[in-house]
């Protein structure tokens, strides 16, 4: 939960791509973000999904997930972005423009040239951070966009859109208001309550805790060149 940007796209020519991470490069210095280029070689295999319908028992039906793994071979280019207080902004590609990432393998050790499932659908969260990071992290989406075939992004803000900050600030504070409500253990318990959850046996709730993500020891240096030619 939280205003949250999504985001997809093709690049119009692979070509243009070193102009591009140079772009965002000079962006993110005049912002102050730290900007790591990317220029990875993905070689081994990742995980996919399939969305499968499956009938409840009560003859309601609802989709479940089919994971499956596949073999790659992919070139990713482009940047890393870390906006203040906001998760990570990837502007990656992959050997067919298309934006991409590969995600680390959750749970269990991770086994060097396997990775996790492959997205193409991006997104960054920002509701943490201010309405003012979201307009710049907008900004950069709209360079990136620029030198896309195709780009799409769903802003949950509404900022993309429209292009009103007052709008975005308004959206904003209903967002804060309601996390503010959430926050309180009163209005938490009243919430569980009404979900039919039994409070006496239910385990301690902690609210705002931060989950750490680790790299995988054979991605920790991103930036260094694929070494392909």
């Amino acid at each position: 939960m939280g205003i949250t940007i999504f985001y997809r796209g093709r690049l119009r020519n692979l070509a243009e791509l070193p102009q591009l991470t140079a772009e965002l490069q000079a962006a993110c210095a005049r912002l102050g973000w730290p900007c790591h280029p990317v220029d990875e070689r993905i070689l081994g295999t990742a995980e996919r999904y399939n969305i499968v319908p499956v009938e409840c028992d009560d003859g309601i039906p609802t989709d479940t997930f089919e994971v499956y793994e596949v073999p790659v071979d992919d070139h990713v280019r482009g940047v890393v972005i870390h906006p203040p207080d906001c998760e990570t902004l990837f502007l990656t590609f992959g050997r067919t423009g298309q934006t991409v990432r590969y995600e680390d393998v959750p749970f269990g050790e991770s086994v060097p040239g396997h990775y996790g499932m492959i997205l193409d659908h991006l997104w960054c969260k920002t509701q943490f951070s201010s309405p003012e990071t979201h307009v710049h992290v907008c900004e950069l989406l709209r360079i990136a966009g620029k030198y896309a075939a195709e780009w799409e992004v769903l802003d949950e803000g509404n900022y993309w859109q429209s292009g009103v900050f007052q709008e975005l600030q308004a959206t904003w504070a209903r967002y804060q208001a309601i996390f503010r409500a959430l926050s309180d253990p009163k209005v938490m318990q009243e919430t569980l309550k009404s979900a039919g959850v039994d409070l006496e046996e239910a385990d301690s709730i902690e609210v705002g805790r931060t989950i750490p993500r680790v790299a995988p020891p054979w991605r920790e240096e991103w930036g260094i060149s694929a070494g392909e030619n």
